[in-house]
């Protein structure tokens, strides 16, 4: 449902990349199909003085909207006295607008900076109003110690019903389908546990390697870029509770009952985990004793009774043979020649997957194996793109797409020994070639 509210996206750091090609082009979207409220202004902070609005709409199709609705503020992110000024600049769109707004903070500046703009907008007293939401860009944290820091410091200032995680591969439909699909089918509303299904995999292959990003993926690596956010968030949605009632509401805290219950499982660490890294990686990043990881595969265990003896597997890499996200589900099965996959595919082509076995046209009695599919883009003309959903959201109120703190902190908890072990050892590293495929590498 719509909120008409009179609102201002505040966005901070309005000129980088992330703005320029996901945020605005969002904006842009949401407002063409009127879904956006009547009263909208984005506010642009930025630390420089000559902004021209065009030479941030070159990814957009809504220019002329943007153009009314954006204006820039110039201030400096470590001045506290600026923040006063930004809330005289905010008071002022109020009194065009007739009426008080909400605000909803977007930071879209690197990590090592969020920290302290976040403090500052707390102690300039803006985080106190009712009306102020705070958007976060992952990474939330490092490893367990400094989520648990971060999340301290967040608490400080904001409520938590103030603060938006956002990880958009949340926000894809097949992930919000996920829900749909499992309560809203009797054949596997029922079928959704130890009793039926043997293993679950959730895999992010990526054809390019680190692109130009050395700095950021030497101090990051595939554990934390990916598994701690993405793959364990899709995981947690694939094993959590059903919500009662179809309350969405109740979505984060049974994703975290689902992340509570995992751990790495409990066997010879060179079977359960396995990292990688391909070939000519050190040369990109002019480090030649690198042991970044740029694949990663864990095996995890749930304690949950409904989830007792399944396999479940993480798995990601760069520089593989194929880019696609899925979700695989492993039906149990008598006999080698029943079919058995469940296939959520959220990109490139998002859908979902069944396979069967048929019986071929003709007189003697072969079987085939065959995919009953179904595509979004064969029955919608458009999807949303998960950044437009983001906002739209966080613009209702509605936190069903993003992480809590309890949620962030179990992720890293899940990975802690393994973070730790990882760091200070380097006998088990894997050297692939560019283009291999996930089995290549883990046989």
């Amino acid at each position: 449902m719509k909120n008409n509210k009179p609102t201002i996206l505040i966005i901070v750091g309005i000129t980088g990349d992330l703005s320029k090609r996901k945020l605005l082009p969002a904006i842009g979207e949401i407002a063409k199909t009127g879904m956006i409220p009547s009263q909208f202004k984005i506010l642009g902070v930025t630390r420089k003085s000559d902004i021209a609005i065009d030479d941030l709409l070159k990814n957009t199709s809504n220019k002329e909207y943007l153009r009314e609705n954006t204006e820039f503020f110039q201030m400096d992110l470590e001045d506290i006295k600026d923040y006063k000024k930004l809330e005289n600049k905010l008071g002022e769109i109020e009194k065009e607008f007739g009426s008080n707004a909400e605000y909803l903070f977007y930071l879209s500046v690197p990590p090592a900076t969020s920290k302290r703009i976040i403090g500052l907008i707390g102690e300039s007293g803006l985080a106190n109003k009712a009306c102020t939401k705070l958007l976060l860009e992952k990474p939330f944290g490092t490893d367990l110690e400094s989520a648990k820091d971060l999340s301290s410091h967040i608490e400080e200032y904001f409520k938590s019903e103030q603060v938006y995680r956002i990880d958009h591969y949340m926000a894809k439909e097949t992930a919000q389908n996920i829900i749909v699909f499992r309560g809203g089918n009797s054949l596997f509303k029922r079928t959704w546990n130890k009793d039926f299904i043997s293993r679950i995999e959730v895999i992010v292959s990526e054809e390019i390697g680190i692109e130009g990003r050395a700095n950021f993926y030497e101090q990051t690596g595939a554990l934390r870029d990916l598994i701690q956010s993405h793959l364990l968030q899709l995981l947690a949605l694939t094993l959590m509770d059903m919500p009662k009632n179809e309350d969405i509401e109740e979505v984060p805290r049974l994703r975290y009952e689902a992340l509570n219950k995992l751990h790495i499982k409990e066997n010879d660490s060179s079977l359960s985990v396995k990292r990688g890294q391909y070939s000519g990686y050190r040369q990109e990043v002019g480090n030649e004793k690198s042991m970044t990881e740029t694949f990663a595969s864990i095996e995890l265990e749930s304690s949950d009774p409904k989830w007792e003896g399944v396999e479940i597997n993480l798995t990601t890499g760069k520089a593989l043979k194929d880019k696609f996200t899925e979700i695989k589900i492993f039906y149990k099965k008598g006999s080698d020649h029943e079919s058995n996959e469940l296939l959520l595919k959220l990109q490139p082509d998002e859908g979902i997957s069944f396979s069967v076995w048929a019986k071929r046209p003709g007189y003697e009695h072969q079987v085939s194996k065959h995919a009953l599919n179904f595509s979004f883009k064969d029955h919608y003309s458009a999807l949303p793109e998960a950044y437009e959903q983001v906002l739209y959201n966080a613009m209702n109120g509605d936190h069903s797409l993003f992480s809590t703190s309890e949620e962030v902190i179990e992720t890293w908890r899940i990975l802690d020994s393994l973070q730790k072990t990882w760091s200070t050892s380097n006998y088990d590293l894997i050297i692939y070639k560019k283009g291999s495929t996930i089995s290549e590498i883990i046989s």
